[in-house]
């Protein structure tokens, strides 16, 4: 064990790639299980674009949920605020 580890909650100081719709639930959890840290990319598991920012963070919602589920380990999830290009600031604000 190290500071990483310690710090991540993990047995291996290993983090996956967000993979962005490459990733799901299963992947996520699995990388857990196996001692890394799964990341949830930002459209784990979907198949098309959300029509929706409120889509979207359903969507994660759903994956958050489904990853805690296959495991109690720990986790994290990529997420990228979209700004508004005037000033910089975020227009959208998600709990999850």
């Amino acid at each position: 064990m190290n500071r990483i580890t310690k710090l991540l909650g993990t047995e291996f100081p290993i983090i996956s790639a967000a993979m962005n719709w490459v990733t799901s639930a299963a992947f996520v959890a699995a990388v857990s299980n196996a001692g890394g840290m799964g990341v949830l990319g930002p459209n784990a598991g979907q198949t098309q674009n959300p029509k929706s920012m409120e889509e979207y963070a359903e969507n994660v919602r759903n994956e958050i949920r489904k990853v805690k589920k296959l495991t109690d380990k720990s986790f994290a999830v990529n997420y990228v605020f979209p700004f508004n290009e005037n000033d910089i600031q975020p227009i959208y604000y998600f709990t999850f």
